[in-house]
C-alpha cells in the first residue's frame, strides 16, 4: 500500500512540476499585443456618445451656460466627441505598440507604447501571472493577471485596471 501511495505522490509531483515548467517555457518569449477587450469600457464609451449627442438640447443657452459653462452647445458637443475619438485612437495606438518579453531569469521587459521597463514575473500558486515591481525594485506595484489561455500562438490575460476588467490578447512577436 505504501509503494502505491509513494508512486501516486511521485507521479502527481512530476505532473505538477512539468506543467508548471511547461507553462513557463510557453510564456518565455516576446509577445505582441493584438487587441484588448473591455465590455465595461465599451459600455461607458457608448453611454458617453449618447450623452454627447444629447447634452444641452433640451435646455436654453442660459441654463447650458450655468450647467456646462458654455452657451454654444453644438461646439461643446463636437469638442467632447473629438476628445472621445482621440482617447480611442490613443488606446488603439498603445495596443499596437505594446509588447511583453518574458525572459527565463524571471524578468519581463515591457512596453505599453512607453520606454521599456523591466519587472519580475512569476506564476502564483493559483496559476495567475504576477508582474511584481516590489520584488525587483523594492517598491512599486504588484499586478495580478488571470491566464485565460497560453499556447505557442496565443497569450490571453484578464486584468483589472481603473475599475475596468479587460482581456488582452497577445501573439508571438515577429522578429
Amino acid at each position: 500500500m505504501n509503494t502505491k501511495f509513494l508512486f501516486a505522490l511521485s507521479l502527481t509531483s512530476v505532473l505538477f512540476f512539468s506543467c508548471k515548467s511547461s507553462k513557463e517555457k510557453l510564456i518565455t518569449r516576446k509577445w505582441q499585443a493584438a487587441r484588448i477587450e473591455s465590455p465595461e469600457l465599451d459600455q461607458q464609451i457608448a453611454s458617453s456618445r449618447i450623452f454627447f449627442d444629447t447634452v444641452g438640447k433640451s435646455t436654453d443657452a442660459a441654463t447650458n451656460e450655468q450647467l456646462y459653462g458654455a452657451r454654444n452647445m453644438d461646439s461643446l458637443r463636437v469638442e467632447l466627441k473629438n476628445q472621445l475619438d482621440s482617447f480611442i485612437a490613443m488606446q488603439q495606438e498603445t495596443v499596437l505598440h505594446t509588447w511583453l518579453h518574458f525572459l527565463k531569469n524571471g524578468t519581463v521587459a515591457v512596453s505599453f507604447n512607453t520606454p521599456v521597463d523591466t519587472v519580475k514575473w512569476y506564476f502564483d500558486d493559483d496559476g495567475n501571472l504576477m508582474l511584481d515591481e516590489m520584488q525587483q525594485k523594492g517598491a512599486g506595484d504588484k499586478i495580478k493577471m488571470e491566464v485565460l489561455d497560453l499556447s505557442d500562438t496565443l497569450l490571453q490575460l484578464r486584468f483589472t485596471e481603473n475599475g475596468f476588467s479587460s482581456t488582452a490578447f497577445f501573439h508571438p512577436a515577429t522578429p
